[in-house]
């Protein structure tokens, strides 16, 4: 136990460390001239714009590490001092930002040129490499339309039984004007030993979802979509769900909004024992993604929930062939780059062996790199 609670706080040291690891930004000194400036309510600010999101600003002010989420209802006036990368409408510009317009509108000085950018066509905002010379300034700048995360989760147990337990998530998406792509991949690895047994393995386990979305016109969107998968203690060798189909997306606020989707999909399965065969049927895909964002959470400040379901149901008999998915993920933001996240995830099908059954809920605690 305590050989585990070691390996959990050096894992999480070395996390810290790494959200930490940068170049010249982090060198300011009380004599530090550059500084961005932001007027909220009468009452000047000064430190660095960190992001910038659907509805607020994240600001750093001088001399704290802490964040301020700032709605930009409420900024009167904004000018920058040092220079950020902007990724907006398939152009990317390196700029100072010099006022802000109708609470909607960036003003943005590009060498001698004044554009105005509105601000939800901003794809990415990220202090330009001339002002930030870290490692993840750097990443950011060089895949401006590329944002996710990796997350790691483990156990080892040492006793009278030997476990040992590995969960790896990760979240890709790319997102350059309508086009959007998106990649997910779950790996699940657990094995158990006893005194009196050999090694047996409890978990084995992929998926993988490949998507790809075209937002032609306001929220609606065509997608295309690959899933893939297998479970060996489950019995299933490989799983492959190609899907096509339409979307729309309601939006309650900004960071508030339900994707629901509908088309066709073929699910081919091939199972590890000879004694089962093969299923293949062509399936509707129902879909339904959403994502919930709250700030000034007591404690944690800020919380994100969002996860998806898909089901995909025979169309020649729904009852007895069936491929159904979901994931629920709550997400705290504990720094810049780091993240603890709790995800529920559930996976329902048509399995045929009785002895393994057609459900299965994992819930894990995930440490996470944002980037």
């Amino acid at each position: 136990m305590l050989s585990s609670i070691t390996r959990y706080f050096v894992f999480l040291m070395v996390l810290t460390l790494l959200s930490y690891a940068g170049g010249d930004i982090d060198k300011e000194s009380a004599e530090e001239e550059i500084k961005d400036t932001i007027v909220v309510h009468g009452m000047v600010l000064h430190g660095r714009v960190m992001n910038l999101g659907p509805e607020k600003l994240s600001f750093r002010l001088l001399y704290s590490e802490g964040l301020n989420h700032i709605a930009y209802k409420d900024i009167e006036s904004i000018s920058t001092k040092y220079n950020y990368h902007i990724s907006f409408k398939r152009m990317d510009i390196i700029g100072r930002v010099v006022a802000i317009e109708d609470n909607t509108y960036l003003k943005v000085m590009e060498g001698g040129n004044e554009r105005t950018i509105k601000i939800t066509d901003i794809d990415n905002f990220v202090m330009a490499v001339s002002d930030d010379t870290s490692f993840e300034n750097r990443v950011r700048n060089k895949f401006p339309f590329t944002k996710g995360n990796i997350n790691v989760g483990f156990e080892i147990e040492n006793g009278g039984n030997q476990k040992n337990e590995l969960d790896i998530l990760l979240n890709l998406r790319y997102k350059q004007a309508e086009h959007e792509v998106k990649l997910y991949v779950d790996y699940q690895y657990d094995t158990t030993e006893t005194e009196n047994t050999d090694t047996t393995v409890s978990k084995d386990e992929l998926v993988g979802i490949l998507s790809y979305q075209n937002h032609f016109q306001n929220d609606q969107f065509y997608y295309a979509t690959f899933a893939a998968d297998y479970d060996r203690p489950r019995h299933i060798l490989n799983r492959w769900i190609p899907s096509i189909g339409y979307g729309y997306r309601f939006s309650f606020a900004k960071e508030a909004w339900l994707e629901p989707s509908a088309g066709l999909a073929y699910v081919a399965t091939t199972y590890t024992d000879a004694i089962y065969p093969d299923k293949d049927f062509a399936a509707a895909s129902l879909n339904l993604t959403g994502k919930y964002g709250i700030d000034d959470v007591p404690y944690i400040n800020r919380l994100i929930i969002d996860g998806f379901l898909m089901y995909y149901p025979s169309l020649e008999n729904f009852g007895e062939d069936w491929v159904f998915r979901s994931n629920l993920t709550f997400a705290v933001p504990l720094f810049d780059f780091f993240s603890v996240k709790l995800t529920i995830d559930q996976r329902n099908d048509s399995n045929p062996d009785p002895s393994v059954g057609n459900n299965k809920t994992t819930t894990k605690l995930l440490f996470g790199l944002d980037f």
